[in-house]
């Protein structure tokens, strides 16, 4: 009997020492104050060791309008809702991906009356607030600038305004109601060859600063598609560009198409650390990692036997070594306004919000079409925690939002007044 438990505690050691002696797994960027994500695809299971690699989650299709409405009035939601319901389980960002898009749209819009497309348009950004309200940012528009042939204007463009008195009215009316019905999510503008130089880039801060002068934007957006040969220093560039909107970056749809491992590699160890190091850059999304399940076929980074191909490799110990510096625009974990208000609310309601450090603070009010009817708070304030009374009475009964910037971030919270 003795030798019996000696032998069973002889093995239970070993196996105890055998575990840990396996490799330790995490999130490339776990501990990072930048997120290392991924798209989850359509159809094939969820893999086993996406958590093991990324720590944010965009859906590749899922999300688009066709995929979820491509027979009017038929939603098929459930892609979209496993990606959704990982991220959230996981604790991941979650990133929706797209509202309105030139491509991938359901057919049946093109042959409706502008009245009758705008008022699909916003049923599907309502019906996706809806159902995802904790979406942690959303793609309203993506690929806004023309590029014939890859890129074109939506069909029902000009049912949302067309290019107006500002050139791109429509984009404004993406946003504005992006903004009604995902008033807790962070709104971004995706764009697609400013590294490439096919698309203007001061066109695109042009749209940008539209949308900064109406408080509709929170972050911008570029792909990180067919760079594996462009320039550096122009990607240096246009990201030092970017920076100076005073917006959040995040690189999207990232990959690189090498068959070659070593040149895959290459391009990695030259490329990646300009985009991870760039103080303004919050975060990357890869469009896949998995050979056969990644759009461009030779842009995988683990073969379909699991074997990992050395950018990976290089990948793992760049992120997990590297410091990098943190923004001045990153999300301070206390900048907060709380949903503390009466709803509905009734003449008046007192909000509080916090901050973590001494900001230019602006507190307003907005009507459900965008317009600011209220401002509660114009001045530079100290840390900690702040009340202030809004008085209702004057305002017609409806859909309001309150608004809490400062520092280049914002937070939006719903509030109904009723007389």
């Amino acid at each position: 009997m003795k030798r019996f438990l000696s032998l069973s505690k002889s093995v239970i050691i070993l196996a105890f020492m055998t575990l840990l002696a396996l490799p330790s797994f995490s999130q490339l960027a776990d501990g990072k104050n930048k997120f290392l994500g991924c798209i989850i695809k359509s159809g094939p299971p969820v893999p086993d060791d996406f958590d093991m690699y990324w720590n944010q989650v965009t859906p590749e299709n899922a999300g688009k309008w066709g995929s979820v409405e491509g027979t009017r009035d038929v939603m098929n939601w459930g892609e979209l809702d496993r990606a959704y319901n990982y991220a959230k389980d996981y604790g991941f960002p979650f990133r929706f991906h797209v509202l309105v898009w030139g491509k991938q749209q359901p057919g049946w819009i093109a042959a409706l009356d502008s009245a009758e497309q705008a008022e699909e348009v916003e049923e599907w950004i309502r019906l996706a607030g809806e159902r995802y309200p904790d979406a942690d940012y959303v793609e309203v528009v993506n690929e806004a600038i023309e590029w014939s042939p890859w890129d074109y204007y939506p069909s029902y463009r000009n049912a949302l305004g067309g290019a107006g008195e500002t050139g791109w009215d429509w984009v404004i009316w993406a946003f504005e109601k992006a903004r009604q019905y995902f008033p807790n999510s962070k709104l971004y503008l995706n764009e697609y060859q400013l590294f490439g130089g096919n698309k203007s880039i001061a066109t695109y801060l042009k749209i940008v600063n539209l949308l900064k002068e109406r408080n509709l934007i929170d972050g911008v957006c570029e792909q990180g598609h067919f760079l594996e040969s462009t320039s550096v220093n122009t990607i240096k560039r246009v990201l030092d560009q970017l920076a100076g909107t005073g917006l959040p970056i995040q690189i999207t749809e990232f990959d690189l198409q090498f068959a070659d491992d070593i040149q895959q590699l290459n391009r990695y160890q030259a490329l990646f650390p300009v985009l991870w190091k760039h103080p303004a850059v919050v975060g990357i999304t890869l469009w896949g990692y998995i050979e056969g399940q990644i759009w461009r076929t030779d842009a995988y980074l683990v073969d379909n036997d699991g074997t990992e191909r050395p950018a990976l490799e290089w990948l793992r110990e760049y992120v997990t070594t590297t410091t990098v510096e943190k923004s001045s625009r990153s999300w301070p974990e206390r900048f907060e306004l709380p949903p503390n208000f009466p709803n509905p609310f009734n003449p008046s309601t007192r909000i509080s919000y916090s901050i973590p450090y001494a900001s230019d603070v602006r507190l307003s009010v907005f009507d459900a079409a965008g317009r600011e009817v209220a401002v509660l708070v114009d001045a530079r304030q100290s840390a900690g925690l702040h009340h202030v009374t809004f008085i209702g009475k004057a305002f017609s009964s409806g859909v309001y939002f309150c608004r809490l910037q400062g520092d280049g971030q914002v937070k939006t919270r719903k509030m109904v007044f009723m007389k």
